[in-house]
C-alpha cells in the first residue's frame, strides 16, 4: 500500500486485529474486536489477564489488520499466490481512565459492531466499571497488498486437500 489514507481505510472497515505484546515469557498474540477512531486503534478487554498484565509492564505493541482475498495462479516465482491486504501497526498502548471517555468509545464499539436495523443496546455503568478500554497511539504503520490483475487466474473452490 503507498499511502497512509489506504491503510485507514483498511483499519475502520475491519473487525478483527491482532494484537502482539511482550509477556515476562515471551510474545503473545490474540485476536480482538477493535475500532480504528481520530487516528487509533481502541480495544475493550478484561480488567485482568495475560493481555493486561503485558500491557502494564510493557506499553509497546504491533497490531495487525489484514483481509485475504482468492489464491490465484500466475506465470511469477511457484506459480500460485494469495491475493491479500495488510496493515501493520507500531506503537503504545495506553489504558483509557474515566467512565465518560470509556463510556464514549464503547458506545461507537458497539455501534460498529452492531447492524444498524438492530435497537442499540445502552452501555451500562456496571459494564464500563468492569471494562478496560486501551487506546493504542499509533507511532508508524506499513501496509501491504498483493492486488488482483489481468495476469493471475482466480482458484475457485480450491480443496484444502494436499496431494502427496
Amino acid at each position: 500500500m503507498k499511502t497512509p489514507h489506504e491503510m485507514e481505510v483498511l483499519l475502520e472497515r475491519m473487525r478483527i486485529g491482532r494484537l502482539a505484546v511482550m509477556t515476562k515469557d515471551g510474545p503473545y498474540i490474540v485476536a480482538v474486536n477493535y475500532l480504528f477512531f481520530e487516528g487509533s486503534i481502541y480495544f475493550h478487554s478484561a480488567l485482568s489477564g495475560r493481555k493486561v498484565e503485558a500491557l502494564q509492564t510493557d506499553p509497546r505493541v504491533c497490531f495487525l489488520v489484514d483481509e485475504a482475498g482468492p489464491q490465484v495462479l500466475w506465470e511469477q516465482g511457484c506459480g500460485i499466490s494469495q491475493i491479500y491486504r495488510s496493515v501493520v501497526c507500531f506503537g503504545k498502548a495506553e489504558f483509557v481512565e474515566g467512565p465518560i471517555e470509556k463510556r464514549r468509545i464503547l458506545g461507537k464499539m458497539i455501534k460498529k459492531f452492531v447492524p444498524s436495523s438492530y435497537p442499540l443496546p445502552p452501555v451500562r455503568d456496571q459494564n464500563v466499571e468492569k471494562t478496560a478500554v486501551v487506546r493504542i497511539v499509533i507511532e508508524s504503520m506499513t501496509g501491504k497488498e498483493n492486488v488482483l490483475s489481468p495476469a493471475h487466474t482466480v482458484l475457485f473452490n480450491r480443496s484444502p486437500e494436499v496431494d502427496d
